[in-house]
């Protein structure tokens, strides 16, 4: 089966994260415990992949891994959502995000599951939200559409 056209990207490398679980997630709701989702952008591309939801929990599993395609210059957006109030509100099921810039991305490539605490925006304040999200980047195949070389 071949790759939609629309994530490939000439010189892109395929990375596969993997998204184990989220730890110690805030609880906006006194009497009820979020259902979490994460959702993943590689920014700039159009990809993004979405885990299934975890019924009542504050520290959801989904061991799911995903298939990127990265250039130099792409980093990834991982954002935690309750998806029982998702679509109540702009904004209002948002649970904290982590934002892994390119340079970032090279560092964890290869190196085992890492934690990564969720903060408000991406920009590291975490006014708000609380927890973790534990994940694992691997290089897979190389470079993709690259011309072949005449041999």
């Amino acid at each position: 089966m071949s790759t939609p056209v629309s994530n490939r990207k000439y010189g892109a490398q395929k990375i596969r994260l993997t998204i184990l679980c989220a730890r110690n997630l805030v609880r906006r709701d006194l009497f009820r415990l979020p259902d979490p989702f994460a959702k993943i952008s590689v920014d700039g591309s159009g990809q993004v992949y979405s885990t299934n939801a975890v019924k009542a929990t504050l520290d959801p599993k989904w061991n799911t891994h995903y298939d990127l395609y990265l250039t130099k210059g792409d980093g990834i957006t991982i954002s935690v959502w309750n998806q029982r109030k998702v679509h109540k509100r702009q904004g209002s099921g948002f649970l904290g995000c982590v934002r892994i810039q390119p340079s970032t991305v090279h560092k964890l490539k290869d190196t085992g599951y890492q934690c990564l605490e969720l903060c408000e925006d991406g920009s590291g304040e975490t006014c708000g939200v609380r927890g973790q999200v534990i994940v694992s980047l691997l290089s897979r195949d190389g470079a993709r559409g690259e011309p072949a070389s005449a041999a």
